[in-house]
């Protein structure tokens, strides 16, 4: 069977009410770890504007 690697992009921003850039960031991945989850979250959670993805094949191995 092909094997194929799929690339996907989100876009999006969340505001967080944090102490420091470092808070703001570790809260943030929280979330993000959290809500993979359970993709239905995502556009509300995230802020998502738009996710994409493709595959490409990938080169014959040896």
């Amino acid at each position: 069977m092909p094997a194929y690697s799929v690339k996907w992009i989100v876009d999006g921003e969340m505001i967080i009410e944090a102490e420091s850039v470092e808070a703001a960031e570790s809260m943030a991945q929280g979330k993000l770890v959290a809500i993979l989850a359970d993709p239905n979250s995502w556009p509300a959670e995230l802020g998502t504007r738009g996710i994409q993805g493709s595959a490409q094949p990938l080169s014959a191995q040896s």
